[in-house]
Parts: structure tokens; C-alpha cells; sequence
């Protein structure tokens, strides 16, 4: 169960940043562009990131209790 708690935790790491990165690169670094790809990627990658992100979590937390049992 740690590979796939490691798998989604790192997952939703990668795809939180490909949504919320160049969200951010683009309002700070070229604000007179066009945001109409980066606000895609943050309102369809992003919330897929953070479910992954929430899943490795729950693994994490079910894999610490079962160790303690």
C-alpha cells in the first residue's frame, strides 16, 4: 500500500503544479496575455491534482493504522 499512497500523493503533487503553476507565471510575468490556457489548466488539472493528493493522503492515513494494529 506505500507505492500506491506514494504513487498518488506524488501524482497530485505533479498535477496541482502543472494546474497552478502557469496560472500564476502568467499573471505575474505577462499579464497582458491571453490567460485562456493556464485558466484551463488550473480548472481541469488542478482539481484532479487535489483529489489524487486527497486519495494518497487517505492511503497514508489507512496504512499507519493498520501498522498500529
Amino acid at each position: 500500500m506505500y507505492i500506491w499512497a506514494s504513487a498518488f500523493l506524488w501524482l497530485g503533487i505533479v498535477l496541482l503544479a502543472i494546474g497552478v503553476l502557469p496560472a500564476l507565471a502568467f499573471a505575474f510575468f505577462l499579464p497582458q496575455a491571453d490567460p485562456l490556457v493556464p485558466a484551463l489548466l488550473s480548472l481541469t488539472v488542478a482539481p484532479l491534482g487535489a483529489v489524487m493528493l486527497l486519495i494518497g493522503i487517505i492511503l497514508y492515513l489507512v496504512m499507519a493504522f493498520q501498522r498500529r494494529r
